[in-house]
Order: C-alpha cells, then sequence, then structure tokens
C-alpha cells in the first residue's frame, strides 16, 4: 500500500471541493450573492 502523507493543518480544515483557503472564500462570496440577488427578485415578484 501507498503511504499517505499527512495533510497540513490548513487544507485539512478545508471541504474536499476546494483546494485553497482563496477559493473557498471566493465560493463562499459568489454563493452570498446569489442568495441576496434571488431573494431581492423573489420579493420584488411577489409585491
Amino acid at each position: 500500500m501507498m503511504e499517505q502523507e499527512p495533510m497540513g493543518e490548513k487544507e485539512q480544515d478545508l471541504p474536499p471541493f476546494v483546494k485553497t483557503w482563496k477559493q473557498f472564500y471566493r465560493l463562499l462570496i459568489g454563493w452570498l450573492v446569489f442568495l441576496i440577488l434571488f431573494f431581492y427578485a423573489f420579493t420584488k415578484y411577489f409585491e
């Protein structure tokens, strides 16, 4: 069997679908902007 190198503390805390903290925060900010715009449009549509 191949031995796996231990992951660093920083890398271990990341979700499996991102590779860097910068990528994680970009994804998070993009998701929040999407939600804000979605709920704004939802509110305007049902006024």
